[in-house]
């Protein structure tokens, strides 16, 4: 056994060279230490340290594990051996390591704020977000803390004071470009889009997720019209990462909002290489077919994606494609089988999930712009394309009754798990005002969100719920009105489908398909565009609808 002294200078020379950087060396010195001092609890935790900090996460927790047995009064020891347990996603026994570290070291700072990594890795935000705070109340420049706190809270959707926990660690730690980003899309969510520009600014100048955040900074200059500009920010991204799908989509996105069908379209394929698609890709043993062989006595299967919105408006492609000699499958959600019914050009329509006939090809709806090389000034705008049938029109006549005034359907709000509710939909209570006696009013809507079932029972729209059993219905009663008012949803385009007179109210920054500045859409000839302005807000829309009723036949003018 040497000497306590000698021991001790060969541990510092150990820790001197691992101090250093000299890895290799340090090891050594270690070894040579516990050669000669088996049991030394110090010497075997530095080379876990050695171990972790070459990713060999299992080694570090054996090491580290001999270190913390012979003393396990080491605070240090036992938060390191949380760190590799942590890597190594062995989480319960994470947890009891910081545990053990903060129960030693009541002021650890970096041992609350990784077990707060570990609690929120594992869906305990509210614990998270608790030791992130202790964290910052012990450190309170913990910049590192302040933002992953932000990020808890912008998990729970708090998005205001998700953003006061990124300027927090900004403040703390101006180059902290990860929190500079985060901040940036907070900001966007917020509706905050030129201090969200500005905070993806200094996340690129960092070089912190550069091309996320190009990507990102292209999204709120998006919501800004700012078009130019946007697609400038997409391709820096896609500059930086070759194979970036979200960035192609939004740009896809941009392109089609702008009217360039001919790039949008190519770009708009994109979409099955992104993570949060909402369609899965099919995989048949079929081709894709894309506009580039013959279709003359050959079976194409068209499959519905996306939402019910997106299905009635390039369900219309079924007549062009049964044109050059297809016998045309149609597969669709249930909710829209008999409504498809009508559908020219269709000889089969298959319910979503049942089993296929034998086809030869089969193209996704939204891909049949691409594959007949659709542009603005060729767009297949026959209308109407879809129609109600007499037995459902009979049926809602007689619930409706004799009509003593116009009818106007009315929809103010949509899916309320649409990523763009907030934006598209409204609140009862902020259109009832701007509705005349003079007309009588029919919602179309088959749900009701909570806020309005009382304003409706006492509002003069009649609401008619689960009696709408699907777009048959919802389709009659289109037909019984004489026009339709509706927000950005499936409704829109199932009156612009049939060609019902329909006002569409629309958000600053609309979908794609409405493109902007125009009140008319060449997908549906009967529709008209009434947009927000900058304010980004509904009362001026609501205003030029009220003024606009006034001039409708039967409106009181």
């Amino acid at each position: 056994m040497q000497a306590p002294q000698a021991l001790a200078a060969l541990f510092q020379e150990g820790l001197s060279l691992h101090l250093q950087g000299q890895l290799e060396q340090a090891r050594l010195a270690y070894e040579r230490m516990l050669a000669l001092h088996p049991g030394h609890a110090d010497a075997m935790h530095m080379l876990g340290v050695l171990a972790m900090q070459s990713t060999n996460y299992a080694l570090a927790v054996e090491r580290i594990s001999v270190s913390v047995q012979a003393n396990p009064v080491n605070a240090t020891a036992q938060f390191n051996l949380g760190l590799a347990y942590k890597e190594l996603q062995r989480f319960d026994e994470a947890l009891s390591c910081f545990q053990q570290a903060i129960d030693l070291r009541p002021d650890y700072a970096q041992a609350f704020f990784n077990r707060a990594l570990v609690l929120q890795a594992t869906g305990r935000l509210d614990a998270a977000l608790a030791d992130f705070e202790k964290a910052i109340e012990i450190q309170p420049d913990y910049a590192q803390a302040w933002n992953n706190r932000g990020v808890v809270l912008q998990e729970q959707l708090r998005w205001e004071d998700a953003a006061s926990s990124y300027v927090q660690a900004t403040a703390a730690q101006p180059d902290l470009g990860q929190a500079h980003y985060n901040l940036g899309n907070a900001l966007r969510a917020l509706g905050r889009f030129e201090e969200a520009i500005t905070s993806y600014d200094a996340a690129i100048a960092l070089e912190a997720d550069t091309a996320h955040a190009f990507n990102n900074r292209g999204l709120a200059l998006q919501e800004l019209q700012r078009s130019a500009q946007a697609i400038a920010s997409y391709d820096a991204a896609i500059a930086i990462q070759a194979n970036y799908a979200d960035a192609y989509w939004n740009k896809a996105i941009e392109l089609l909002l702008c009217g360039d069908f001919a790039q949008g379209w190519k770009l708009y394929e994109w979409r099955w290489q992104r993570d949060a698609f909402t369609s899965r890709k099919r995989d048949f043993a079929q081709p894709l077919w894309l506009g580039d062989a013959p279709l003359v006595d050959k079976t194409v299967l068209l499959h519905a994606e996306q939402g019910l919105g997106d299905s009635i408006q390039f369900c219309r492609y079924a007549r062009d494609v049964q044109a050059l000699g297809a016998h045309v499958l149609l597969e669709v959600p249930r909710p829209l089988m008999s409504l498809f019914a009508s559908l020219e050009g269709v000889s089969q329509i298959i319910e979503k999930g049942a089993p296929l006939p034998q086809f030869d090809y089969h193209c996704p709806l939204l891909s049949l712009p691409l594959a007949f090389q659709t542009r603005l000034e060729q767009l297949p705008g026959h209308t109407p394309y879809l129609a109600s049938t007499a037995p459902q029109r009979d049926r809602w006549q007689r619930r409706l009754g004799p009509r003593t005034k116009p009818r106007v359907g009315l929809v103010w709000s949509g899916n309320a798990l649409d990523k763009n509710d907030l934006q598209r939909s409204m609140r009862l209570q902020d259109l009832l005002p701007y509705l005349s006696s003079d007309f009588e009013f029919i919602c179309l809507q088959k749900e009701m969100r909570p806020a309005d079932q009382h304003l409706i029972q006492t509002s003069q729209i009649r609401f008619f719920g689960a009696q709408i059993e699907d777009f048959s219905d919802t389709a009659a009663l289109c037909d019984l009105v004489d026009l339709v008012i509706s927000v950005d949803t499936s409704v829109a385009h199932l009156a612009g489908a049939l060609g019902k007179p329909t006002w569409i109210l629309l958000p600053y920054s609309p979908d794609w398909r409405w493109m902007l500045h125009r009140d008319d859409s060449p997908w549906y000839p009967s529709v008209r565009l009434y947009r927000q302005t900058q304010e980004r807000a509904w009362p001026s829309v609501l205003e030029r609808m009220r003024s606009d009723l006034r001039g409708f036949p039967g409106g009181g003018a």
